[in-house]
């Protein structure tokens, strides 16, 4: 039988520390408030990092309203002068959407209705997972996350990427767009704060402060696409197999299997699991490695199978064993409207899953014993040899008589 397998990152301020020197004991304690504020209010950097997003339980509920984010024009620039251009849409309640048609112009201001169909595309998935808001993309090399801006342009390149690499529909056209968002090497948008620009090295205040030469598509998006693509599950799975398919007689009068062990694709996201069996005899029982039996199989990884022997019928033979898991995973609905683009985003939310492991017992049913001991066969085989003796000398003793 073949085995079978069923950030919410801490924002880093822009602030830097600004009172390096010790103050002057003159320096009242209101002088110090005032000073404090100012800085609060004029700020630091040049570069804004607003707080993680929190996506509810429901994610974007039955609909939403869409809603274009302000400064949220961002243009990425090729080195052909060519740019690729992401605007950021959210919902009314601030959750980041993203679409899912790029041949399709975004409608502002409209409301979108949840579909009734999950999104099943397990690299759509993990595309979503593996970027912004669920994980932050950072300065390459270090611990310094990019701008909003930045996630969201990285973000929606990046399906955009996959969709087109994976031939989903209205996102096959205008190939050449893809080919500059390639060879994009650097980032930049305005906002109150004024002009930003940001290489994969850092933001900016100046163009001539950009200067790597290596691509945003090479350093942070071509790997998730890769990943996407391989992807089977975004969410983790329960695996369950037994050592081999042998089976052995306890004193007792059970058949036990070899040892089954479960384990799973995530452990880190993993709730909890439990242990079932379908459609065994009356009276199987789940036993440890020690050959305690296990009354609740919550947690159990590693165990054995007893099914009483007297009970196993043609009915019965075959049977599974199930574990049912619970992660916490991502989940996403696709959201729609009349003339609008499709957009969606994912969730975190608890995910089931139940992998299965059949057992089938060979067993030989009972049957009547009609069979002879030794003694007795001995006693059947004389008989037979005595019959014939006499057989014999029956036969030859009339010819004599006749001819007397």
């Amino acid at each position: 039988m073949e085995k079978i397998y069923m950030k919410n990152n801490n924002k880093q301020s822009t602030f830097q520390q600004v009172f390096q020197s010790q103050l002057s004991k003159k320096l009242t304690a209101s002088m110090v408030l005032v000073a404090f504020f100012s800085f609060l209010l004029i700020g630091v950097g040049n570069v804004s990092y607003a707080a993680p997003v929190t996506i509810p339980e429901d994610g974007l509920g039955d609909s939403f309203t869409t809603q274009l984010r302000e400064n949220f024009r961002i243009l990425g620039s090729a080195s052909n002068n060519q740019t690729f251009t992401v605007e950021g849409y959210q919902s009314t309640t601030g959750i980041p959407i993203f679409c899912l048609e790029r041949n399709v112009g975004f409608a502002g201001d409209t409301v979108l209705t949840k579909s009734n169909d999950a999104i099943t595309d397990q690299g759509l998935l993990y595309t979503m997972a593996k970027t912004y808001p669920h994980e932050y993309f950072k300065y390459y090399g270090k611990d310094t996350q990019f701008p909003d801006q930045v996630q969201v342009w990285l973000t929606q390149a990046a399906i955009w990427q996959y969709l087109y690499e994976t031939g989903a529909d209205q996102n096959l056209g205008k190939p050449e767009e893809l080919q500059t968002m390639q060879d994009v090497r650097s980032i930049y948008w305005e906002d109150d704060d004024g002009y930003h620009v940001c290489d994969i090295d850092g933001c900016y205040t100046s163009d001539t402060q950009a200067d790597s030469t290596a691509t945003f598509y090479d350093t942070y998006i071509a790997p998730i696409v890769k990943n996407a693509k391989q992807a089977t599950s975004v969410n983790g799975q329960m695996t369950i197999s037994k050592a081999n398919d042998e089976m052995s007689m306890t004193d007792d009068g059970y058949y036990q299997t070899s040892l089954i062990t479960v384990s799973n694709t995530a452990p880190s996201n993993l709730v909890s699991f439990k242990v079932r069996i379908d459609g065994a005899p009356d009276g199987t029982i789940i036993v440890d490695e020690e050959g305690q039996e296990v009354e609740d199989t919550t947690g159990l990884e590693k165990f054995y199978v007893r099914i009483p022997a007297d009970k196993v019928t043609e009915d019965n033979k075959d049977m599974q064993i199930a574990v049912d898991g619970t992660f916490r995973g991502y989940e996403g609905y696709y959201y729609r409207a009349t003339g609008a683009q499709t957009v969606s985003t994912v969730y975190t939310t608890d995910v089931p899953h139940t992998a299965y492991l059949p057992i089938n017992i060979t067993y030989t049913p009972e049957v009547p014993d009609t069979g002879m001991n030794l003694a007795q066969s001995i006693y059947f085989i004389g008989l037979i040899v005595l019959l014939c003796g006499v057989g014999i000398i029956y036969a030859n003793t009339k010819p004599k008589q006749r001819q007397q």
